[in-house]
């Protein structure tokens, strides 16, 4: 199936080298007295006999299916209804039930028939099953058994609502249903039977809706909008997971245990969504049937005004150009604008006139609801995503070679990256061998755990002060102000993993952080957010280190203040794909309503936020809590012992907001003697 990409749309198109392999594929699945029998039948039809394919159809059915556009149009089966499709989509329609699709996706906009089309799909499905003369001996199926589709939304009464209850509207209309196929909508059971041919339409959420039967066809709606659950993944770790991705499957697996023959399905599976996220599971089915070419997946997505007549319009437009997850959209682009994002490969559109309000008032959610086209911005709690790339700093180094590591296994640090190794002199007249940080050595170092629950993964992130700026804000009478404001460092992000079928030992932490220590990383504060870091917390306090509990979920504060040094360039990370995909994702969600409603930061299904969460959790209390010693200003990246300091003032803008002459107390502190080497691994030791 070759996916064609029309104004930036993706739209499945059938070749005919794949119908041609469609069929080499079926006879090939033939037994030798099946493809005999077809080659027969053929051979007759070429010398004229054309009565021979009337009487093969005859074989299984009592009447002949009429075609699709028959369907759709005349007023005995769904004409009533039908007839009200517009004309583009009728073409789809008769497209797809000649193509020889087993999976169907219908995305884009809000409003452009969706629903409306999928559940005339599965209306002429139930009719084609109908005109057989034993439905259940057709498909292999035991006599008396009974065929079943599935339609499935967020919520059992959603489900009934919706796609149940359009299905039981749309069968109520037509004369044919009423009079060959008689049927009973049972609403509180959320149910639709047809006794005659022992067949029915099952409506509900969760896959165990069609425990024991044979489902045919299936229906899921809305698929971005389900949500995450939480299920053991192959290493049996607890994992999030898309909800609409568990039910799908699930329906999928159901169909090809039943009626998979020749690596095909005679039913049809829709899966309709509105546009939400782009790591929505529907959107991640579009892309993979784009890159495997996958012949049984017709593809549709419009937006409100590629469907309907253009007589409904003017004809005037106005031009919006689409961002990404680092690129903000924009409305009317300059020419200049427009010249950019295409050097970016980044789209723009053209929107009919009539659209302008909704675009203007919410460009975002124009682009979702009435484009159809899949934002970041759904709910993003960063919006200036540009911010997240322009905060990292190269120059910054991790003494890891890693982003995530798996708790217990062996873990290696580079730390000639960070620190400088150096001999210093001890009593006795002896000299002992010891580490300091390249940057900001008198800087002390805070600590946020981000602590997992089982099956969970942890984040952990090491950062310092390493300056301060004068910066402008703002109050709430509009009057701006300056303020001093610390410059953020990190000196370590990372995420951990649990070992397979077992949670993450606290104690490897630890471990981690006073490796810090003994290479000259003055820690002074850590930071933890579980109930469960009571010990780690005592043991902290053994080895001098302040310790609390700080919550990054149960308040925005934290999230806020990360934000805060972020807009300002106040926040300088270390190169890590991780937490810069954590920052894009990051949603501010309603948490209760009300007078004063609250709100939460989380990650989108499928998402994650370990790392950022110890992000915000270390920037927080850097901002708020008066460290234990005083800021040096910034160090050169040769060591303080007698060398040359750098210029400070690109930092503060000229302003020395700390005076030169501070002392560099605790720049040895928590340092012990340490085997200069080039490669060392961690010595985890527990407890």
């Amino acid at each position: 199936m070759a996916i064609e990409f029309v104004n930036g749309r993706p739209r499945s198109v059938r070749t005919e080298d794949e119908l041609a392999q469609e069929l080499e594929d079926a006879l090939e699945a033939m037994s030798p007295e099946e493809q005999e029998a077809v080659f027969h039948y053929l051979q007759r039809m070429e010398q004229g006999e054309r009565d021979v394919l009337d009487s093969f159809v005859r074989a299984d059915y009592s009447e002949e299916p009429v075609d699709p556009l028959t369907f759709l149009q005349d007023e005995y089966y769904l004409g009533e209804v039908g007839n009200n499709m517009w004309p583009k989509l009728q073409q789809d329609f008769v497209e797809l039930f000649q193509g020889g699709y087993s999976e169907a996706i219908l995305s884009g906009s809000i409003g452009w028939g969706k629903s409306f089309f999928a559940t005339c799909g599965l209306a002429y499905v139930l009719y084609q099953m109908s005109c057989l003369v034993n439905p259940q001996q057709a498909y292999g199926l035991s006599p008396g058994t009974s065929l079943a589709i599935a339609v499935m939304s967020a919520t059992r009464e959603a489900a009934r609502r919706v796609p149940l209850a359009e299905l039981g509207n749309k069968l109520q209309l037509s004369p044919y249903f009423k009079e060959r196929c008689p049927f009973k909508i049972a609403t509180t059971m959320y149910e639709i039977r047809f006794p005659t041919k022992k067949m029915m339409v099952i409506a509900g959420s969760t896959s165990s809706a069609a425990i024991g039967t044979n489902v045919f066809a299936g229906f899921v709606d809305e698929m971005a909008f389900m949500g995450a659950k939480r299920q053991a993944d192959t290493m049996g770790r607890m994992v999030s997971v898309d909800k609409s991705e568990v039910l799908t499957k699930a329906i999928v697996r159901r169909m090809k245990s039943r009626f998979m023959k020749a690596g095909k399905l005679p039913g049809l599976m829709f899966l309709v969504s509105s546009k939400e996220r782009p790591v929505a599971y529907i959107e991640q089915k579009i892309e993979e049937a784009r890159e495997t070419n996958d012949p049984s997946v017709f593809i549709r997505e419009y937006s409100t005004w590629d469907v309907r007549p253009k007589e409904d319009f003017t004809g005037k437009t106005f031009q919006v150009a689409v961002g990404n997850e680092t690129v903000r959209s924009k409305l009317d682009p300059t020419p200049e604008d427009i010249a950019w994002y295409a050097e970016t490969q980044l789209r723009i559109i053209d929107v009919p006139e009539e659209y302008r309000p909704d675009f203007e008032s919410d460009l975002e959610g124009g682009l979702r609801d009435i484009a159809g086209i899949a934002t970041e911005s759904v709910s993003l709690f960063i919006h200036r995503r540009e911010k997240i790339i322009e905060s990292t700093d190269t120059r910054l180094k991790s003494p890891l070679d890693v982003e995530e590591w798996m708790s217990g296994d062996p873990l290696e640090f580079w730390w000639e990256r960070v620190a400088v190794p150096f001999e210093r002199p001890i009593p006795g007249g002896f000299t002992e061998k010891a580490w300091r940080p390249l940057r900001h050595p008198g800087a002390p170092r805070y600590v946020h755990i981000d602590v997992s629950l089982v099956g969970d993964c942890a984040g952990l992130c090491i950062a310092h002060t390493a300056g301060h700026v004068e910066v402008v804000r703002r109050d709430f009478h509009g009057e701006t102000y300056s303020e001093v404001a610390p410059v953020i460092e990190t000196d370590l992000l990372l995420r951990i993993h649990p070992p397979p079928g077992d949670e993450i030992f606290l104690g490897d932490l630890r471990g981690i952080v006073y490796e810090f220590q003994s290479h000259g990383f003055v820690v002074s504060y850590a930071s933890l957010d579980g109930w469960q870091s009571a010990d780690t917390r005592q043991q902290f306090r053994h080895r001098g280190i302040e310790s609390d509990v700080l919550s990054v979920d149960k308040t925005v504060v934290p999230y806020e203040s990360m934000k805060t040094a972020l807009y300002e360039g106040r926040l300088r990370l270390q190169p890590h794909e991780a937490v810069q995909k954590e920052l894009r994702e990051l949603q501010r969600i309603q948490k209760t309503k009300g007078i004063i409603p609250k709100f939460m930061v989380d990650h989108p299904p499928r998402g994650k936020k370990d790392v950022s969460d110890a992000l915000a959790g270390v920037v927080h209390s850097l901002m708020v809590r008066q460290p234990g010693m005083p800021i040096v200003p910034m160090m050169s990246e040769r060591n303080a012992m007698g060398e040359q300091r750098q210029d400070d003032s690109w930092v503060t803008g000229g302003k020395v907001m700390v005076p030169p002459s501070a002392s560099v107390r605790g720049a040895s502190r928590g340092m012990v003697g340490q085997k200069v080497s080039q490669k060392q691994p961690m010595p985890f030791v527990r407890g």
